[in-house]
């Protein structure tokens, strides 16, 4: 009867009863006192079970968002949730401010009944401008469409109407701690379908649900980031045990290689290893192609031929895929290349596994030139022997003659050097091929700058160096130039020799001979040029001598007017095209040459002599532009 309805009917049924029941002794004044005292305790108890059961849903609140949510927008969901059944309302959202964009955005709701929430792009102020100073405090009005002192944003009321709302009640998502000026996170906003309005207990019930919110929204961005960072450091470290333990097996591998080779592991054993290691067949082939070890299940159609041929073009020994399931890798000793490794396997290789392969090859090299250094007939010893009597003058005549006589070739008798300059694509190839050759005919070999050196047995000069440019042309399937020089004796006349060769072998090249050979004697006047025992000079002299020292003491040029005149068959006219002057400028030349070489230069036999003397001068200016071709030991 206290919680009934107006004060006076109150008093009045209370009064009444107190009569029924014999209470008496008390005035009115009395009694009304009696009953505006009991209805305040009666009240303040009615309050004070309503704070203590929202207080009880705070609680409950904090303990349910407190769990561990894989999401922001989970802990979102539930923080909304539990907004609006905190305060018995119909709908609640959240908005979360982006930086980026300068705006906010409806990330979250519970209890709406459209589309229209979750997504919505609002501007910075969530879409609702209130008149007078904005605060920090938590804003409320009895009904949105209504309340004079608002504005809303077009999208914000259109979602207002859409949803039916009217009373709304907003916290923002901070700590509680304005004192370091960041703004809030976003907003959570809690709103009923009827007017309604809110208390103080309420407005203070959904503020501290929006600093437990933002707590937890905090600590919830600071896990999933650790999270994350975590799982970052957990790949980096799978990663890492990945590349140790790839690491470690190269390791194991190159170890296991190593002992192979010390412990007089031969070839084979090696080949059936990587043919297990890869799970198909591996065969090491010779430089001419001859199988030497086959091991291993797989393709085996004899058909390694594409595979070869790529070997012996590659620069690296890096392995390259052949097509048809074949890996092939080219075996090389120094800069000679001495075989391939083809394996024949199913599948594609991983990078890992093409460095294993590339490794088992190297090994494949190391246990060939092992074997054939063991057995004698390796042809290193031997080129080694050219190679420091080419890189040490001083040395040639005292230790060069007895080197050679231990191995057979006696310096005394008459030999020959040749010189070959083969294209770079086959100068692997050329090495080995060079090897096989000086072994068959007891000669020696080297190479250096470039170039195949020879040291063969013979008398003929040119002879030779036909001999060796047809069979190189032939093995190798490209025209490689030649020159050579001897015979010579001793051991002193090794770089004497080699000199002359190189300078016989440029003056093939000079001559546009693609895959030429010759010796001094061959090369006619031009062998004269490069030949130590030919007055070369004194042949110049003789016949371009008033010419040049005409050239050189006046800074003219009758030397190129004479070569102009004898390119363009005699015609001054086309001597001055060819030189960029006048007719009547060549005419006044050729008159100045008439006065310095008499006036028979243009008769048949002086013209010849002329002519071969320009050619002399014009090739000897081509050797001297190339000195690094002549120089000996770099």
């Amino acid at each position: 009867m206290l919680a009934s309805g107006a004060p006076a009917d109150a008093f009045e049924d209370f009064l009444d009863d107190a009569r029924r029941f014999g209470v008496t002794g008390a005035t009115t004044t009395d009694m009304k006192a009696a009953v505006w005292r009991a209805m305040r305790v009666h009240t303040q108890i009615q309050r004070g079970r309503v704070r203590e059961a929202g207080l009880t849903a705070l609680v409950d609140a904090a303990r349910d968002l407190a769990l561990p949510y894989d999401s922001v927008g989970g802990l979102l969901h539930a923080i909304a949730r539990r907004a609006r059944h905190l305060l018995s309302m119909d709908m609640a959202y959240i908005t979360i401010v982006d930086q980026e964009h300068g705006c906010a955005r409806v990330r979250a709701a519970d209890g709406h009944t459209s589309g229209l929430s979750v997504g919505l792009r609002l501007p910075a102020d969530d879409g609702i401008t209130t008149v007078g100073p904005v605060t920090t405090a938590p804003f409320a009005t009895h009904d949105l469409l209504a309340d004079d002192q608002l504005a809303l944003n077009p999208a914000f009321e259109e979602m207002v109407r859409v949803e039916g709302l009217h009373a709304m009640i907003a916290v923002p998502l901070s700590c509680g701690d304005h004192s370091t000026g960041r703004a809030p996170r976003g907003r959570l906003y809690v709103a009923s379908r009827k007017v309604h309005h809110f208390t103080a207990d309420e407005r203070s019930l959904v503020g501290s649900l929006g600093i437990l919110a933002a707590i937890y929204l905090e600590t919830t961005h600071l896990r999933l980031a650790a999270d994350a960072r975590a799982a970052e450091l957990e790949a980096r470290l799978a990663q890492a045990s990945r590349t140790a333990e790839r690491f470690r097996e190269d390791c194991d591998l190159q170890t296991s290689l190593v002992d192979m080779l010390v412990s007089d592991g031969d070839l084979r054993t090696l080949v059936a290893t990587a043919a297990d290691s890869f799970g198909g067949r591996v065969t090491v082939y010779t430089a001419v192609g001859d199988v030497l070890v086959t091991a291993g299940d797989g393709q085996d159609d004899g058909d390694d031929a594409a595979a070869l041929a790529i070997a012996v073009e590659m620069l690296t020994q890096d392995p390259a895929s052949a097509g048809g399931g074949r890996w092939v890798a080219p075996l090389c000793a120094a800069k000679d290349y001495v075989g391939a490794l083809v394996l024949s396997a199913p599948g594609d290789l991983s990078p890992a596994a093409r460095k294993r392969l590339r490794l088992y090859a190297q090994m494949a090299s190391l246990l060939i030139r092992r074997d054939k250094l063991t057995s004698g007939h390796d042809g290193e010893v031997r080129d080694r022997l050219l190679d420091d009597a080419l890189s040490d003058e001083r040395r040639v005549p005292r230790l060069l003659t007895e080197r050679a006589r231990r191995i057979g070739l006696d310096l005394s008798r008459p030999y020959l050097m040749v010189v070959a300059r083969p294209d770079g694509s086959i100068q692997s190839r050329a090495n080995a091929w060079g090897s096989a050759y000086a072994r068959r005919k007891g000669g020696l070999r080297s190479c250096r700058n470039g170039h195949l050196i020879l040291l063969l047995p013979g008398s003929d000069a040119g002879a030779v160096a036909r001999d060796v440019a047809a069979a190189m042309a032939a093995d190798l399937g490209k025209p490689v130039s030649t020159g050579a020089a001897g015979p010579l004796t001793g051991a002193e006349s090794v770089q004497r020799g080699y000199r002359e060769a190189i300078r016989c072998l440029d003056a093939v090249t000079a001559l546009g001979v693609e895959g030429g050979a010759g010796s001094a004697r061959e090369l006619g006047f031009v062998g004269a040029l490069v030949s130590a025992d030919h007055d070369v000079a004194g042949f110049i002299e003789a016949a371009l001598g008033p010419v040049l020292g005409y050239d050189r003491e006046r800074f003219t040029d009758l030397v190129p007017t004479l070569q102009a005149y004898f390119d363009a068959g005699g015609s001054p006219t086309y001597a001055a095209e060819r030189l960029h002057v006048h007719t009547n400028t060549v005419t006044r030349r050729l008159d100045r040459i008439k006065e310095l070489l008499g006036p028979d230069w243009q008769k048949p036999a002086q013209a010849l002599e002329i002519q071969l003397a320009l050619r002399l001068l014009r090739v000897r200016e081509t050797l001297t532009a190339q000195p690094e071709a002549l120089a000996v030991g770099t």
